[in-house]
């Protein structure tokens, strides 16, 4: 490593006296000493590259030995100069080249400055170095830069994560190792580039997805035979809003699912008999002015599909905004049953929180809720007013809220229909009301559950 590029991410040594040099000194080897090899350089290695080199400093013995560790981990914002940050990788990746490379982390931001034809050539210069050192671990932010084809055949690779970068139309894709993708604001060519990435990644068991405006896909083909949690989300961008985006899933391992994005218009879940935990934040385009429509069958369908593909779960997260689409829909026609579900989260933001009881109806063996909301509108429904069924297995409740504006209404509503009701805790963070006045309202509630034990946080 040239003096230059160091000097660059390592800070001014402060100035301490000789004898305090001394003994940081000291106390450098001495840790150098006991501790195992293996852990010594693991601890280093788990340090941004910047906070390596500084532990240079520490003794003579150390002066190099940050140069040994197997992992670049650099930010551009480190760097005064684009060519140091440039002399700087070179140089480390010629001076190991004889050696394994175990993490790649490399974070260059967009600059319209720069020439895209000597950009796309240090990336290049750069990917086919540490697929020469068999790079194990990935993770690229460079925006628009295309990634050389020679990366999507590294046999070595075990995650790669990918944002704001260009991923061209290969032929051919073939990770073999490859168990974590994360792909941020990625551009594709087209939809099948990324179709062979994902297919391309034999034993996948993570995929997490940005949709951006700009990706070129509209419809997101998600096959694997070994994929265990996917999570997909985005800014509802209003672009977005005007294509027909749908995710098509068929992993019949899949265990977990996320997703959280307002304008995807349809989810297409092929098998789901694995999925133990589900966090739901969708509302299939019903927004902007659009609006559920009963009289389109083929949206509900669609709906009824989605919602019997998780109806299998154990543990659930979903959003207000979802919840007032299956009202919507159980209109029409009735709402799957969610047997599994034992753990329910709820939040809400800016909807209504008196839509809850009736999707608890579908919620026969919940054991546990938690519902958490900031803001109530103006606007309510008599839901609550109407005749409700008990909730036999409900033991647990905890309620986080801006207490300003909550009726006691919801809170009546589980003391009330839980006959085995173990525990309510309410948290009154930023509450204006005096905790006394909220206790007054509770002790009037008559509690169907003789063991019920209310908490005021």
């Amino acid at each position: 490593m040239d003096e230059d590029g160091e000097k660059h991410v390592l800070t001014k040594r402060s100035s301490f006296p000789e004898s305090s040099d001394k003994r940081f000194g000291d106390e450098g080897d001495w840790v150098r000493r006991n501790l195992p090899e293996s852990l010594f350089f693991q601890v280093l290695f788990n340090l941004p590259t910047k906070e390596m080199v500084k532990t240079s400093v520490v003794s003579p013995e150390w002066r190099h030995l940050w140069r040994c560790v197997p992992g670049l981990d650099l930010d551009e914002a480190d760097f005064k100069q684009f060519h140091t940050l440039v002399s700087f990788i070179d140089s480390f990746l010629s001076i190991n080249r004889e050696s394994s490379l175990n993490k790649f982390k490399l974070r260059i931001y967009c600059n319209h400055d720069r020439d895209k034809e000597t950009n796309n050539a240090h990336m290049a210069r750069w990917i086919s170095a540490i697929v020469e050192q068999n790079v194990q671990h990935v993770d690229l932010t460079w925006l628009p830069v295309e990634v050389p084809p020679i990366l999507y055949l590294c046999e070595s690779l075990v995650t790669l994560r990918l944002c704001g970068v260009v991923l061209a139309n290969l032929e051919f894709m073939y990770l073999r190792l490859v168990k974590v993708l994360a792909l941020e604001w990625v551009i594709f060519a087209n939809e099948l580039a990324l179709e062979k990435l994902i297919s391309g990644c034999l034993v996948l068991e993570s995929l997490r997805f940005c949709k951006c405006s700009l990706d070129n896909v509209n419809v997101l083909r998600v096959r694997s035979q070994s994929l265990l949690s996917f999570n997909y989300y985005g800014p509802s961008s209003r672009d977005l809003h005007f294509k027909d985006l749908v995710v098509t899933i068929d992993a019949p391992k899949l265990g977990i699912l996320k997703l959280s994005h307002q304008v995807t218009s349809s989810f297409i879940i092929k098998k789901s008999s694995s999925l133990v935990e589900a966090n739901i934040k969708v509302k299939f385009n019903f927004c902007v002015g659009k609006k559920f429509n009963p009289y389109d069958l083929s949206k509900r369908k669609m709906i009824l599909h989605f919602l019997v593909a998780i109806s299998r779960v154990k543990n659930m997260t979903i959003a207000a905004s979802t919840l007032e689409i299956i009202y919507d829909y159980s209109r029409c026609e009735p709402v799957p049953l969610f047997r599994n579900i034992s753990l329910l989260r709820v939040e809400f933001y800016q909807d209504r929180w008196e839509i809850l009881p009736f999707f608890l109806e579908s919620c026969l063996n919940v054991k546990s809720l938690f519902v958490e909301s900031d803001y109530y509108t103006k606007e309510r429904t008599s839901i609550l007013s109407r005749p409700r069924r008990l909730l036999s297995s409900l033991e647990y409740v905890k309620i986080k809220s801006s207490w300003d504006k909550l009726e006691m209404k919801l809170v009546s509503y589980f003391i009330e229909n839980s006959p085995i009701l173990k525990k309510v805790t309410l948290c009154l963070d930023g509450c204006s009301r005096k905790e006394s006045v909220i206790l007054r309202e509770l002790l009037t509630i008559p509690r169907r559950s003789s063991s019920c034990q209310v908490v005021v946080l």
